[in-house]
C-alpha cells in the first residue's frame, strides 16, 4: 500500500474517514485500522512527514504488510459471468467479499469494485453486461438498412424500411417492413408490436428519429413527436429517448 503518508497527512489536516476513504479510492475500514496503528504506534505527522512510504509502512507494520494487499477480483470470470441470466455485478462482488473474508485479505468496496471493472472493460474494450427486467422496456427503431421489393407481377421495384421492436431481457424481436419512414407507419408498427408482444411495456426506449423524438437536448427534457406522445398516453407507456451522443467540438 502506498498511500500511508497521505492518509497522515489527511488525519493531520482534520479530515474525516470518509473524506480520506473516497479521495484515495480506498475504503474506510482500511483507513480505520491507519489510525488505529498510528495511535499505537504514536506516529503522528509531525514525525512522518519527514519518511519515506517505505519507512512508514515498516514502522506501523513490520512484517506484517502483506496483509495490507488487496485480493484482486477475476474480472475475466466476473465478466463472463454476468451474461448468465440473474447474475448482477451487486451479487458478484457479495461473493468477492465472502472469499476474501474467508482467506482473511482485505478486499475492495463496491464503490471501487465496479470502478476497476469498468476500467477492465475499457482496458480489453468489451462489451458491458447491462442488467434487463423481464418486460420492463422495448427498444425501438428504424433498422437503417433499405430493402427492395419487387411486385410479382409488374416488375415494379420499391423500396421497404425495416421497423425494429426489441425485449432487451429475452432479446425476443418484432420486425415489420414499411414504405415509408413516417410518423404514421411509426405508430402503426408500435401497435402491431404490442399485439405480436401481447402487452405493452413500461418503457419504450426510441433512437432520437425525428419521427419519435422532436429534440432531446442535455438537460433538459425530451421533446416527442405529439402523435408518438398521445399514443405512448393511450397504452399508459412512457417513452425515454436513447441518450444522444455528445458531437459539439469546443473551440
Amino acid at each position: 500500500m502506498r498511500d500511508l503518508k497521505k492518509i497522515l497527512k489527511f488525519r493531520a489536516s482534520n479530515k474525516s474517514q470518509r473524506f480520506i476513504a473516497d479521495s484515495l479510492k480506498i475504503s474506510r475500514n482500511t483507513v480505520s485500522r491507519i489510525f488505529s496503528l498510528a495511535d499505537q504506534k504514536q506516529l503522528h505527522w509531525e514525525k512522518a512527514q519527514n519518511m519515506d512510504e517505505d519507512q512508514i509502512e515498516s514502522y506501523l507494520f513490520g512484517n506484517d504488510t502483506v496483509n495490507l494487499v488487496y485480493q484482486s477480483p477475476d474480472f475475466e470470470m466476473i465478466h463472463k459471468e454476468l451474461f448468465k441470466p440473474g447474475v448482477t455485478l451487486q451479487l458478484l462482488w457479495d461473493e468477492y467479499v465472502e472469499q476474501c473474508r474467508s482467506i482473511g485479505k482485505p478486499f475492495y468496496q463496491r464503490s471501487n469494485f465496479y470502478r476497476l471493472y469498468t476500467d477492465y472493460v475499457k482496458k480489453h474494450r468489451l462489451t458491458m453486461h447491462i442488467n434487463h427486467k423481464p418486460g420492463d422496456r422495448l427498444m425501438v427503431d428504424w433498422d437503417g438498412k433499405i430493402m427492395e421489393v419487387t411486385d410479382q407481377y409488374t416488375g415494379e421495384i420499391t423500396k421497404a424500411y425495416l421497423f425494429v421492436a426489441t425485449l432487451p431481457f429475452s432479446m425476443f424481436s418484432y420486425v415489420q417492413a414499411c414504405p415509408s419512414m413516417d410518423s404514421k407507419n411509426w405508430i402503426d408498427c408500435h401497435i402491431n408490436a404490442f399485439r405480436y408482444f401481447d402487452g405493452v411495456t413500461r418503457l419504450l426506449v426510441p433512437d432520437n428519429l425525428k419521427t419519435g423524438v422532436d429534440s432531446n437536448k442535455k438537460y433538459e427534457d425530451p421533446v416527442l413527436n405529439k402523435s408518438y406522445q398521445e399514443m405512448a398516453n393511450h397504452y399508459g407507456t412512457t417513452v425515454i429517448p436513447a441518450r444522444i451522443r455528445y458531437q459539439q467540438i469546443e473551440g
